[in-house]
């Protein structure tokens, strides 16, 4: 227990002290601060809530699945008892989790959130429970952190700078994925059910805003930029589809990157001049932002000598010459290492040569990145020299994402995924490398040779991919068929049985009659739904002719429904007969039964109580029968469906997804998977449709002419073993860049 302090005590109380501090720091918040705040609130819960909503039928099918394939009886306890609470009680949990949301974030907006150490008061054992239910909430958290991580880098910081709080952590943004997946769970805790219950709903509910939450993350991000907060932060507002950004989203782009632009420079500076800031002397900058390529005093160039060295050999003061190494088309050589060691940067400034071994390390990393081919790097290796040029004229070029000598590159390494190992692909080849032998040809001073270059190469890949869609579209179509009839195969005993029911339900049929649609004419709507499916015309007329004959052979007690009979009785007849030839029904047994349902349709319209007799089949009948049967069974089974999953069998279903499998599930179609072999060989793939009943997933190669496929599980579990690998279509520079800062930072940590 906490003693009091006395009023003249120098001692400070630590608790009372922060927590003084934190209502403080709630008390700041304006009421337009609040007013955008708890829209943002609104938001997300009640995305997440209609989403959920949606979803949930989906989510209850899910988990009678579940149900169905576990081996043990409490396990399956499990899922239905959290299926019924979806069914009956879906409502209720969401403004149950709604409501535990809502006062979470009350308590951020007014500081009286838990502080994230805690006192000594506060210290107790976990139990098992407790600790499992944490794991699911961390689980879950790292799962939807993972899946919208673009746009929780804008969301985090905007939210801390609209709170005023700068050390807000990621756990505790109100709009994060933690604050929500423990209002999840504080909502489903208020239902009343077991822990395990508590855990399938949690796992059910996140899956579901796994492939959703970017999306309103992405709406709440435009919102805050739509009022001024952090408006040049774009990171997270740009939509999941990649797309070429317009001329003004490329400028307002460009305030964004000079933060990031600003530290490479500070970097370099430092480096350059033994620890100076960006505040020094600035040897070798120009006043119109590039770099000037001269050092102070003795006349050198090395601007001037690269552009020699670009069109061949340069001189030297004594009268000889250097020039680089060769590239050969299909050489992949750092010539910039070349360049180092040469006599021409003797003369260079000190930040200069920091600047050449910048770009240097920069194409290291082009040529370490595995998903660009090798003949592809060897023309981006062509570049080397241009593209030193092109920093050492425009700083921009390490600020700017969309710099057009970024962008040229960048189109580059995007066009690795349309070069299959073919004529197509050669002619494409043929075609990037004349674009960039005019770069070499016409590049002196002015970057707007590589901006028309890069736009040639952009429209290239757009055509490309337009092409390949188009092409992927047609080619598809005869395997999605064979793959959607295999499935109809599989589901067709249970639908049909499911038809067949519904229209005996409740209804006084005689056996003859039960039997026939039971045993024979289930055979024509198996087969009917195999080839059309549920919708198909023939499958929807066998079953309205089941139902009419169902319907025929039931007492008629008014004249109007007998005058019925009579009108349908002819079609119905043919329909009949149709069908049993469809299915080669055997003609004594056709016969038999057409007997049988004239004396039924007899008794249905005689106006008393005492029907017709059926007649008695003689033993003799009876056995004729039964051959008939079993010969017409042993003749006329379903025609067995070609399969189209791999020769592997598809592993179990996990009890809980994970990582893997939420990676395989937001696989959208037109993504790209790189499948490796134990032969050492990789294969291109594109996603070209996925199955909505068994999830089976159809590729295509890269020009989209062969096609294979795989099941979700499978495919999980080539991502598990890296055996297949999601292909990112980020920006090359940018990642190259990125990874040059640290190792900058590393040097400047050491010296």
């Amino acid at each position: 227990m906490e003693r009091e302090m006395s009023e003249n005590s120098v001692v400070v109380n630590l608790n009372q002290f922060d927590r003084s501090r934190r209502a403080s720091s709630g008390a700041q918040v304006s009421a337009e601060t609040l007013t955008m705040l708890n829209d943002c609130r609104d938001q997300l819960i009640e995305g997440a809530t209609r989403t959920l909503t949606h979803q949930m039928e989906a989510m209850e099918g899910t988990l009678l699945a579940m149900a169905d394939r576990a081996p043990l009886l409490d396990t399956r306890n499990v899922y239905y008892g959290a299926q019924g609470i979806l069914n009956k009680q879906a409502n209720e949990l969401l403004s149950a989790c709604k409501d535990a949301y809502c006062q979470g974030f009350s308590k951020f907006t007014l500081g009286r959130e838990k502080p994230a150490t805690l006192e000594l008061s506060e210290l107790s054992l976990v139990g098992d429970q407790d600790f499992e239910l944490t794991l699911a909430v961390d689980k879950a958290t790292s799962r939807l952190r993972f899946n919208c991580a673009e746009e929780l880098v804008a969301l985090d910081a905007r939210i801390a700078h609209l709170a005023a709080r700068p050390n807000l952590g990621e756990n505790d943004n109100p709009l994060g994925p933690r604050a929500l997946c423990e209002a999840l769970l504080d909502g489903i805790t208020q239902m009343n059910v077991s822990q395990e219950i508590k855990i399938v709903l949690m796992n059910q509910f996140n899956l579901v805003l796994t492939t959703e939450l970017a999306g309103i993350y992405q709406a709440i991000n435009r919102y805050l930029v739509n009022h001024a907060v952090l408006p040049d932060l774009k990171a997270g507002t740009k939509a999941r589809a990649q797309s070429q950004p317009s001329s003004a989203s490329v400028q307002a782009a460009g305030a964004a990157q000079a933060a990031a632009g600003g530290d490479m420079f500070n970097l370099f500076e430092q480096l350059a001049g033994g620890g100076k800031g960006a505040g020094g002397s600035g040897a070798g900058a120009s006043g119109g932002g590039g770099f000037s390529g001269a050092a102070g005093g003795g006349g050198f160039s090395l601007l001037d000598s690269l552009s020699q060295l670009q069109l061949g050999a340069m001189r030297l003061p004594d009268g000889g010459s250097f020039e680089l190494p060769i590239l050969e088309a299909a050489s992949i050589q750092n010539v910039l290492r070349s360049l180092q060691q040469s006599p021409v940067m003797q003369s260079a400034s000190p930040l200069d040569a920091v600047l050449v071994d910048a770009v240097a390390m920069l194409f290291d990393v082009v040529f370490d990145e595995a998903a660009i081919p090798d003949r592809l790097k060897a023309q981006i290796a062509r570049l080397q020299i241009p593209v030193l040029k092109a920093a050492m004229l425009d700083r921009n070029f390490f600020s700017e994402q969309n710099h057009p000598v970024r962008r040229m590159l960048d189109a580059i390494a995007t066009l690795s995924i349309h070069l299959p190992d073919n004529e197509a692909g050669n002619a494409r080849l043929d075609a990037i490398s004349n674009i960039v032998s005019r770069v070499l040809d016409t590049f002196e001073q002015d970057i707007a040779v590589f901006d028309s270059a890069a736009a040639e190469l952009e429209a290239m890949g757009a055509t490309l991919e337009e092409t390949l869609e188009e092409t992927v579209d047609v080619s598809l179509q005869q395997d999605i068929a064979q793959i959607k009839q295999a499935e109809r195969a599989e589901l067709a005993p249970v639908i049909v049985h499911d038809f067949i029911n519904r229209a005996l339900k409740d209804q006084p049929v005689p056996e003859a009659v039960r039997e026939f649609l039971r045993r024979d004419w289930s055979r024509l709507l198996t087969t009917d739904y195999i080839e059309e499916g549920e919708q198909g015309a023939h499958f929807s007329s066998s079953v309205e002719t089941m139902r009419e004959l169902v319907w025929s052979v039931q007492s008629k007690a008014d004249m109007d429904a007998r005058l019925m009979l009579v009108r349908i009785l002819p079609g119905l007849l043919k329909r009949l007969r149709e069908g049993t030839t469809k299915i080669n029904f055997p003609a004594k047994l056709a016969d038999r039964f057409y007997a049988t349902l004239v004396i039924l349709h007899a008794n249905a319209v005689r106006p008393n109580t005492q029907p017709v007799p059926l007649p008695e089949a003689t033993p003799a009948e009876v056995v004729e029968e039964v051959a008939a049967i079993e010969q017409f069974e042993a003749e006329n089974t379903v025609a067995d469906v070609p399969a189209t999953t791999e020769a592997e069998s598809e592993p179990a279903a996990p009890v809980f997804e994970d990582l893997f499998s939420l990676r395989a599930r937001s696989l959208n179609k037109g993504d790209w998977v790189e499948f490796h072999y134990e032969d050492g060989t990789i294969r291109w793939a594109r996603l070209g449709w996925v199955s909505g009943v068994k999830n089976t997933y159809l590729f295509s190669d890269q020009d989209g002419l062969n096609s294979f496929s795989i099941g979700l599980h499978r495919l999980a579990d080539k991502l598990r073993r890296g055996e297949a690998v999601l292909v990112e279509r980020k920006s090359i520079t940018e990642s190259a860049l990125g990874k040059l800062m640290n190792l900058f930072r590393q040097k400047l940590g050491h010296a």
